[in-house]
């Protein structure tokens, strides 16, 4: 397109993507579109952008969705908590938090007292894991059921000094736990979990 607004002929329509002109006054070039050999007006093109950025704008206002992996559970104060799921250590029913039928026991050492039962958290953590379980079911002194976190065990003992108890887990946060099964009984349901993924859990 010349300076006087003159069409561009055919050829030099389809090979152009930008052409500059004079801006009125300023004696600096400004940019023109060219979009499928069709010129599209600043304000528009602008438009467009804006309107883009807008979008945007607006998915990154809405609240955050919880990370694949994180399971949403019930305070015992009702409250809804999303907790890491690669973060649980332990899920047992014999929770000490009142108001709480479940404690799970987390990495950093705190333990969260949740409304919802056992087999509901497992069930949870099943999906969210999509088959890629690191989870085994043992049984404390006391004979209720606990299910442990095998990525966050760092130590597994034969010779515990937790009253009936056969075998000591150590986790990463520093806690111990007593189970029933002794320690090669322990071990063969870890190396099963080892042996489904065809890595070490």
């Amino acid at each position: 397109m010349s300076a006087q607004g003159g069409s561009l002929n055919d050829d030099a329509q389809q090979n152009a993507r930008w052409r500059s002109r004079p801006s009125a006054g300023s004696g600096q070039p400004h940019y023109r579109v060219l979009i499928a050999g069709r010129g599209m007006r600043r304000r528009d093109f602008l438009g467009l952008i804006g309107g883009a950025a807008w979008s945007c704008a607006a998915r990154a206002q809405q609240p955050m969705l919880p990370r694949l992996g994180a399971i949403k559970l019930t305070e015992p104060s009702g409250k809804s908590v999303y907790i890491n799921v690669a973060l649980i250590t332990f899920v047992k029913p014999d929770s000490h938090v009142s108001g709480a039928s479940v404690e799970l026991g987390l990495a950093s050492g705190r333990v969260q007292g949740v409304q919802e039962n056992i087999e509901e958290i497992i069930q949870l953590v099943r999906a969210s894991h999509r088959g890629e379980m690191t989870w085994i079911k043992l049984t404390e002194p006391n004979a209720k059921p606990i299910y442990v976190n095998v990525s966050q065990v760092t130590s597994l003992r034969a010779d515990s000094q937790i009253p009936g108890a056969n075998a000591e887990l150590g986790f990463a946060s520093g806690k111990l736990q007593g189970v029933r099964e002794n320690a090669d009984d322990v071990m063969q349901l870890i190396a099963a979990i080892a042996g489904q993924q065809g890595r070490p859990p």
